[in-house]
């Protein structure tokens, strides 16, 4: 029985086939090597030279959809803030501490977590002299 040898398209080598008639390249990598080659070669005739985009690749730009998509990311976020974070573990607003500082004049704050003493005096912390004072006339606050 006579071998008959064949010259694989893509890398020129001689190979026996296992296909007789049928079988143009010598293994699967030739084979899929050819034919992206093929595709390159018909893709730079059509373009001559152009970039053509794709499916695949990013556009330049904002696009509505995107908008879309961030607009309902950022009010889910704050939905599932107000809904799973107690009020006393949220962060302190600008607005909350200008209250602060209009209840106070902005020098005395309330210190929460030292008892009062035997004469009604409430523990302030006072922001000029940096430390904490005892006073009877201002206002007991939460």
């Amino acid at each position: 029985m006579e071998k008959y040898l064949y010259i694989c398209e893509y890398c020129s080598k001689e190979y026996i086939p296992k296909r007789r008639y049928k079988q143009k390249f010598c293994s699967n990598s030739c084979r899929v090597n050819s034919h992206i080659r093929n595709k390159k070669l018909q893709l730079n005739r059509t373009t001559k030279g152009l970039k053509v985009p794709t499916e695949k690749e990013p556009k330049d730009g904002v696009t509505w959809g995107g908008i879309g998509n961030a607009t309902i990311a950022n009010i889910a976020t704050e939905v599932g803030k107000s809904l799973f974070i107690k009020e006393e573990n949220k962060p302190a607003t600008k607005g909350d501490i200008q209250s602060l500082l209009a209840k106070t004049n902005g020098r005395f704050f309330r210190v929460a977590n030292i008892p009062v003493r035997n004469d009604g005096a409430i523990a302030y912390y006072d922001m000029e002299l940096k430390s904490v004072v005892y006073l009877n006339n201002l206002p007991k606050w939460n």
